[in-house]
């Protein structure tokens, strides 16, 4: 009975993920594709030692990082006036967090080119005040490309914190008080330690997006910001080399496993505490 209810979930999980993932590093380990005549590590030899590859997994998993950080920071307080603040304004709040969810990733990005491209409205505006005579480049560079995604992936981070947030007892923070521990102490003491569950659940969706962003850095970066989804893109589409792209892929795959393991046992050492 209990296998036959698991059936339907191991049916979709071996077809969505496993056999993906198994179909690809069987490519990244042949020679050439589709005709292989041996098996290989050479393309992981390419990935991990070509400076051109390593610079775009640094700067993949650096932007991954840099936006979950700036996500938690931004998001922690929306989250914490969503969860315990009593103003009648706090569902038009929510309503603000959600709404962007309700808009496709491809008009935000249009959006964010309106007011950041050359000819955009902060130009414009700073023109107009004679700041300037030549347009800024606020687009094609890394924080644009962060902008955008904090954007896209912030109501992830605030919903994660708020539901965990909104569970914790306020008479762990009154007892502080009684104590003698002053606002900021209560914080940081009682109530952000109990909230660290949110953070991480948020943390590792925002990370997980986004070091497989794709279409942001496209938009946003217009070609000037490339990180691994892309690279892969191009090595299977444009150069037609499915096992080195492949290889790619794999070495994202581990890698955003370890940092998510790693951030695990961080997560687990800090809850036995």
């Amino acid at each position: 009975m209990p296998l036959a209810l698991l059936a339907p979930g191991i049916v979709v999980i071996g077809l969505g993920l496993v056999w993906p993932i198994a179909a690809m590093l069987a490519v990244s380990l042949q020679d050439k594709f589709p005709d292989a005549t041996r098996v290989t590590l050479e393309h992981y030899g390419t990935v991990l030692s070509d400076p051109y590859f390593l610079r775009i997994i640094g700067r993949t998993f650096a932007l991954a990082t840099v936006v979950t950080v700036i996500a938690a920071l931004v998001g922690y307080p929306v989250a914490w006036y969503l969860a315990r603040s009593n103003s009648r304004w706090k569902h038009l709040v929510f309503l603000g967090v959600i709404a962007p969810l309700m808009v496709s990733i491809i008009v935000r990005m249009i959006g964010w080119t309106i007011i950041l491209g050359n000819e955009g409205l902060i130009n414009a505006v700073l023109r107009a005040l004679g700041a300037i005579d030549e347009p800024l480049r606020l687009m094609q560079g890394f924080w644009s490309v962060v902008l955008g995604l904090v954007h896209i992936l912030l109501p992830f981070m605030i919903l994660s914190i708020a539901a965990v947030l909104g569970k914790i007892d306020r008479s762990y923070a009154e007892a502080a008080n009684i104590l003698g521990a002053n606002p900021v102490r209560t914080f940081l003491s009682v109530t952000l330690p109990l909230s660290v569950q949110g953070i991480a659940s948020g943390s590792v969706i925002v990370f997980c997006i986004s070091v497989g962003v794709f279409v942001t850095p496209i938009m946003l970066g217009r070609g000037q910001v490339a990180v691994l989804a892309i690279t892969i893109q191009e090595q299977m589409v444009v150069l037609v080399d499915w096992p080195t792209g492949a290889a790619a892929a794999m070495v994202l795959t581990a890698g955003t496993l370890v940092v998510l393991g790693l951030y695990g046992m961080f997560i687990r050492r800090h809850a036995r505490r």
